[in-house]
């Protein structure tokens, strides 16, 4: 059944979607929230930038390691308690954070809140999968993660100026205060499925260990996960760490023109991501869109990087169509949604969110970083040079290609004959 003889969502499948919703951009806006106030931290802390960095992706240590843990959970308890419990740890680690006076402390406020919303996204899809269609899961997934750029983006910008204005101490305790809200919102209103189905959560007699083996034995959640991660480095590589100073090199900008170049990746991702999704929901055809997303990102990106002379406008909105293409890196959660049996949804989701955010930062930035510092060396020079720039981010065309190949071994079930 196509999208278009699919009747529309209610409204209480709406309401459902945005009370998860809010906790999810909270979470996109948390993450960023130290790099936001790290020159006001390194002062407070008696220290630098760099020591204010670890305070940063200490995050992501918890973050990371609790995706497919989180996801089980979900599984076992349904996503209404795990998301009350989660917004209690990122609420407490929170208000913990602004009240230490050390790194040592920072940290493990921060390991805190990244076990509080490690769930965050799992318990989203969850929910989506319950109070949507299967025809509108794409569409509905896609549009979380463009309202979750936005949040990212925009969110940046709002604590920047809140920190100015009252202190970074008193926004973490207004954002503490505003976690323990969405607790008890979602404790008053949220329910996990419509009350026609009055079922426990199908993992609920389902051990850990079987809930692991059978997800870990299916090995299209590992090619949708492996897909995923090799498409989204665009974002996490390129628009977040790589792109601006990349940009400033090539064309001799200051930061906030180079800027516009990590802007248009970042808009065009969120624009695809719904987008693109809802095409693929319409047509029946998840598979043939991954692999338009992965050629022409390939194709646009590399024309951005290879080819001299272009003018910068001309490369920012190659940049804008390599995110927008880029962006169906969120159709595998839909595929992986349609393949594993229910009562390992939310760990798979779990499971394949972990490797889109591994293959990016943590694997692929370290390699253009030491990419970058070979080549340099070779020139006997410690400035990077656009040369350099354009080696070392070559292996984000690879990783298009890479995604390509991936693609031949995924399996689309709801594909139109």
């Amino acid at each position: 059944m196509l999208i278009r003889d699919t009747p529309a969502p209610g409204a209480k499948a709406w309401f459902m979607w945005g009370l998860t919703i809010i906790f999810l951009l909270f979470q996109f806006i948390l993450q960023g929230s130290v790099s936001a106030m790290a020159p006001f931290l390194a002062k407070d802390f008696h220290t630098d930038v760099a020591a204010v960095g670890w305070v940063s992706s200490s995050y992501f240590w918890t973050y990371l390691l609790l995706q497919v843990p989180g996801g089980a959970l979900v599984d076992r308890i349904g996503a209404k308690r795990l998301l009350i419990v989660g917004t209690i740890f990122c609420a407490v680690g929170t208000l913990l954070f602004s009240t230490t006076t050390s790194i040592e402390g920072a940290v493990w406020a921060r390991l805190l809140t990244g076990l509080g919303t490690a769930p965050a996204l799992a318990c989203c899809f969850y929910l989506v999968g319950n109070w949507f269609s299967p025809a509108y899961f794409a569409f509905v997934v896609g549009l979380s993660e463009a309202l979750a750029m936005i949040a990212g983006g925009v969110g940046a910008e709002i604590i920047s100026t809140a920190t100015i204005l009252i202190g970074w101490r008193w926004v973490l305790i207004v954002a503490g205060i505003l976690c323990l809200g969405m607790t008890l919102a979602i404790t008053l209103f949220l329910r996990d499925r419509p009350k026609h189905i009055n079922k426990p959560p199908a993992a609920a007699g389902l051990s850990i260990r079987r809930q692991f083996i059978k997800l870990f034995s299916l090995k299209q959640v590992w090619l949708c996960g492996l897909f995923s991660g090799l498409m989204f480095p665009i974002i996490s590589t390129l628009a977040t760490y790589w792109c601006i100073p990349y940009l400033m090199t090539r064309y001799g900008v200051g930061v906030r023109i180079a800027a516009l170049g990590s802007l248009s990746l970042f808009l065009g991702a969120g624009f695809g991501c719904p987008f693109l999704g809802h095409l693929s929901d319409f047509f029946h055809q998840r598979k043939v869109m991954m692999a338009v997303g992965a050629v022409v990102s390939f194709l646009t990106l590399s024309l951005a990087l290879y080819i001299p002379y272009l003018h910068f406008a001309v490369v920012v909105a190659l940049f804008f169509l390599s995110g927008l293409f880029a962006s169906v890196y969120m159709l595998p959660f839909a595929l992986v949604n349609e393949i594993v049996p229910e009562e390992v949804r939310g760990t798979a989701m779990g499971f394949t969110n972990m490797l889109c955010i591994l293959l990016g930062a943590p694997v692929l930035t370290p390699i253009v970083s030491l990419l970058l510092k070979k080549s340099a060396a070779v020139q006997g020079t410690l400035h990077f040079s656009t040369a350099s720039y354009t080696l070392a981010l070559s292996v984000l065309p690879l990783s298009f290609l890479f995604a390509l190949i991936v693609l031949f071994w995924i399996h689309d079930p709801r594909r139109k004959k």
